[in-house]
């Protein structure tokens, strides 16, 4: 199976729907910022929770703070982020205030540990280390890939643990 192909169909669904959520409108700038990372998020690890259970040959994952040997171990850590940053990027860019919006400060929060902390460490160590490995398929390195890691996962959780964290205590007034 062609596992790059398997993500972009699962991505191409992911993206389809948080369209039609953006369309309507219901948004704050600081959580169509935060939606977006989420999305980007859930994206990149579109393919891992499946990859990794049905796939022999997969070397193992890591996003992050976030790794696994291959097998169930992947498919458990890379599902939940998956899960997550999905049902949080859709809460995001649909909603502006309420209960809900916990899950998207928690996800945010844990994203911004697991993908943001190592990222700022890493680009204050050596700038050009970061990299964006999408499988066998397709490696960003250096500095392009500490300046899309920084500008879209993680300071969008920054703004999105902070933003939605208000916005939740301003719907239970």
């Amino acid at each position: 199976m062609n596992w790059a192909e398997f993500a972009l169909a699962v991505s191409g669904v992911l993206v389809l729907l948080w369209v039609v959520l953006l369309v309507r409108r219901n948004w704050a700038w600081s959580g169509l910022y935060a939606s977006i990372g989420l999305l980007i998020a859930a994206c990149f690890n579109a393919a891992a929770p499946v990859r990794g259970i049905v796939d022999p040959d997969y070397v193992g994952y890591t996003f992050g703070l976030a790794s696994s040997q291959a097998g169930i171990g992947v498919t458990i850590i890379a599902g939940a982020i998956f899960l997550f940053c999905a049902t949080s990027a859709m809460l995001a860019v649909s909603r502006q205030a309420g209960r809900s919006l916990w899950l998207v400060a928690f996800t945010c929060a844990a994203m911004l540990m697991i993908i943001g902390v190592p990222t700022v460490r890493t680009l204050f160590q050596d700038p050009a280390a970061n990299a964006i490995q999408f499988g066998e398929y397709l490696t960003i390195p250096g500095l392009v890939a500490s300046g899309i890691l920084i500008v879209l996962l993680t300071l969008p959780f920054a703004v999105g643990a902070v933003w939605a964290s208000r916005a939740a205590t301003r719907g239970m007034e």
